[in-house]
């Protein structure tokens, strides 16, 4: 199988704030577990973004319409043949175990982690630049210089208090991504145009691109088309348009 890289554009804010979430998420795990002092600053830096998401608005209730809609989506499906039903129970019954945890939680998520002392602190110091020196929060510092297993130990019972927002969010993307086969398609000189039906709930695109390319997609969608521009890298410059033709995927995920 070829070694590709997937691009991915969301056509609607809701799939951006699931995407920025999904990165925040793996970006905290890869540094969650590390003994220095800086993987500790690192995860920390991300749970304060996760909490800035949360707080732009509603995502609760965002969340929820989404696990339904995609409910009632997959419903459907249950009556056709070719369909795997054992798959689809299971995929619904994810969707409702999600649904009901997130009915089961007592106020906002991140709720707790909004009112804790030092978290409420960085989160006050995010905005200034550098402004988590040592100097500025010795609490802060003080946690830094304990040992990394309490550290850790600290760091995993925050994350797990966003377990109810992490598994669905990751549930809806992965539901999504599945729902979409690959199309093998060309970019004349670079460029790709296709109208999208208005009534289909596309809500994210995917282009996958050989690892070796030298070029790489610049997506722009709208409500009826989305245009692909293949682009090559300047050194120090705006990337130009390549004028060679271009081989790429193309998934249209709608549900």
């Amino acid at each position: 199988m070829q070694d590709i890289i997937i691009y991915e554009q969301p056509l609607n804010e809701r799939m951006r704030t699931f995407l920025r979430l999904e990165h925040l998420f793996k970006q905290t795990a890869y540094t969650l577990g590390g003994f220095a002092v800086w993987d500790s600053r690192a995860s920390l830096s991300g749970l304060i973004s996760i909490l800035d998401i949360l707080s732009r608005g509603d995502l609760k209730n965002e969340i929820l319409k989404e696990l339904e809609r995609l409910q009632s989506s997959l419903s459907t499906l249950r009556n056709i043949p070719e369909v795997d039903s054992a798959q689809l129970t299971q995929v619904l019954t994810q969707l409702e175990n999600s649904e009901q945890d997130i009915h089961n939680l007592d106020g906002q998520f991140g709720q707790a982690l909004r009112e804790h002392e030092l978290i409420v602190s960085l989160r006050q110091r995010s905005s200034i630049v550098g402004g988590d020196c040592d100097f500025d929060l010795p609490a802060y510092h003080f946690w830094l210089e304990q040992e990394p297993e309490k550290r850790i130990t600290d760091l995993e019972q925050w994350f797990a208090s966003l377990a109810c927002l992490k598994k669905p969010v990751l549930l809806i993307l992965a539901i999504l991504r599945e729902s979409s086969d690959a199309v093998q398609l060309q970019a004349e000189a670079g460029y790709y145009q296709q109208n999208l039906d208005a009534g289909s709930p596309v809500q994210l695109l995917r282009v996958g691109l050989a690892r070796n390319a030298t070029v790489f997609p610049e997506i722009s969608a709208g409500k009826h088309r989305f245009t692909v521009r293949f682009l090559a890298p300047q050194d120090g410059t705006r990337p130009s348009q390549t004028e060679e033709n271009i081989s790429f995927q193309l998934y249209i995920c709608a549900l």
